[in-house]
């Protein structure tokens, strides 16, 4: 029989998701937050937690769909017809080196990762997210950004996918990693917010994977059942998320994220910890 109250939260946690995976404000705090609140947040709802961003992660993927399918071809004819492009092209090879150094942290430190899920450590990821964030605004302020996203670097690939390991800290936000890294390292907002949503594609893809590979044979057919109507709900509010977030970030700078931010960890504090 179907669990009402299970239901409920999972399509919260879908619209949640798909409000916040994009945005540079935290959507594993902002679930843990709803799942607190709800009063459930045991291992199959961190579980939940994960697989849900699936939804999310198909919207980016069909939003970009035809840039994805470029660099899929450009990838195949450079291994099997070496077909030279210029080398001023976002290809696989950015986004492998921008995955790269989450793979291998994710998989180093994976059960330790699971165990730092906690209220406590969500105030204090959303306290530094929002100063790195600030940090990011103060560098458009020097020299010349990267206005093109076929003119990143390989270089500065690999130091976004560095800064991304900080989205390992529950509440730091991985787009907030991702997309004030970009801004550190010389994109503006609009580019550096494309590329995290470029990487966001094989990190969350794999931790899915790495998820269900660790949890997958305790989810039981309801609780896959509840993962499609969250993964549905999360894709389609994601889908209308980014198309808003990309039209406003050109003219609106990161610091009311931060404040968002701020706030946020003030009313965690004051009213779930103390």
């Amino acid at each position: 029989m179907l669990d009402v109250h299970r239901l409920t939260i999972s399509l919260i946690l879908g619209i949640v998701e798909g409000l916040t995976e994009f945005l540079p404000i935290s959507s594993t705090g902002h679930m843990m937050l709803v799942e607190s609140i709800a009063h459930y947040m045991d291992d199959s709802e961190k579980t939940f937690a994960v697989i849900i961003q699936l939804g999310a992660i198909l919207s980016i993927t069909i939003m970009f769909w035809n840039r994805l399918y470029s660099m899929g071809v450009i990838c195949i004819k450079k291994i099997f017809v070496k077909q030279h492009y210029d080398k001023n092209h976002l290809c696989i090879r950015h986004i492998l080196l921008g995955t790269f150094p989450g793979v291998i942290l994710g998989l180093i430190f994976y059960e330790e990762i699971r165990l730092i899920f906690g209220l406590t450590y969500i105030m204090y990821g959303l306290i530094i997210g929002g100063i790195f964030l600030l940090i990011g605004e103060l560098c458009l302020l020097k020299g010349p950004r990267v206005s093109d996203i076929d003119n990143i670097t390989y270089v500065q690939s690999f130091l976004i996918g560095c800064f991304q390991c900080l989205a390992f800290w529950p509440g730091f936000s991985r787009a907030g990693a991702t997309i004030g890294g970009g801004l550190l390292v010389g994109l503006n907002r609009r580019i550096s917010s494309e590329f995290s949503f470029f990487l966001a594609i094989p990190i969350i893809f794999g931790s899915v994977v790495l998820t269900l590979y660790h949890c997958g044979s305790s989810i039981s057919a309801m609780d896959a059942l509840l993962l499609v109507g969250g993964s549905i709900v999360a894709f389609v509010i994601a889908l209308l998320t980014v198309k808003c977030f990309l039209k406003i970030v050109q003219n609106i700078s990161l610091v009311p994220f931060a404040i968002y931010r701020f706030l946020l960890a003030g009313g965690i504090y004051w009213g779930l910890i103390t």
